[in-house]
């Protein structure tokens, strides 16, 4: 597939989840009677037609000085294990990064400033998934440009990532109650609506785990998933710091 196609894949495939999952919280809702959705939903989808024009041109910067870089440094893809298992390991090792930025950005409080922003959507749903400050999208691009030189990752890679997270990123965001089957059954894969509400909570101890973007497998690695017994009690928002 082309980078072209698999840019308009991810674009499409984002907008669908997201619609589909935000009419499901409509219907399945896990945190019952709330009002006027559509006008907390309409500033989140605002700031992500602003951040996604801010990450359009971030990308094509990072693109274009990783190819200055690539002549003289591979990453992965020296390892001449051929296509797919190179990148899956490469989208295995991002979702890695993307866990320790993460956390980098509760943790220190230059990131948090930014970062809050996000954590500020005390009726988080599906579109919460889509609000962040635009200078944390800067930082981010930024941060992340050697990870991606030192990975090999080029806008395949990017794409692809993009392509898997965006819908379980969306997913874990959401207001959907799932099936306590199927909720459990995903927490071994993915964050799940209930550890992202865990995260999303006003305690700090709380709010200080589940991390995870793509993967829960971080969070269990580095002891930070944390269940919750009735997670219907959390009250989301603005975490204590």
């Amino acid at each position: 597939m082309s980078e072209n196609a698999l840019s308009q894949t991810v674009l499409i495939v984002s907008v669908l989840s997201g619609g589909a999952l935000w009419l499901l919280e409509g219907i399945v809702p896990f945190f019952q009677n709330r009002q006027g959705r559509l006008q907390h939903a309409l500033p989140n989808l605002a700031i992500a037609l602003l951040n996604t024009a801010l990450s359009s041109i971030l990308m094509a910067g990072s693109l274009t000085a990783l190819r200055y870089i690539y002549p003289y440094w591979q990453g992965l893809k020296a390892l001449g294990i051929g296509d797919i298992p190179t990148s899956a390991l490469i989208v295995l090792c991002y979702d890695f990064w993307m866990y320790l930025w993460h956390r980098l950005n509760h943790q220190l409080s230059f990131f948090w400033q930014f970062h809050r922003f996000h954590h500020a959507d005390a009726a988080m749903d599906v579109t919460t998934g889509f609000r962040f400050h635009p200078l944390e999208i800067l930082l981010s691009e930024l941060i992340r440009l050697p990870v991606l030189a030192l990975l090999g990752m080029g806008a395949t890679e990017i794409l692809l990532y993009n392509l898997l997270s965006f819908p379980v990123i969306l997913l874990h965001h959401s207001n959907v109650a799932l099936p306590a089957s199927l909720e459990n059954a995903l927490a071994y894969l993915i964050p799940t609506p209930n550890l992202h509400r865990v995260h999303h909570s006003v305690k700090k101890v709380e709010a200080d785990m589940n991390y995870g973007s793509l993967l829960s497998l971080w969070d269990r690695l580095f002891g930070t998933l944390l269940r919750h017994n009735n997670p219907s009690t959390l009250q989301l928002g603005i975490i204590e710091k």
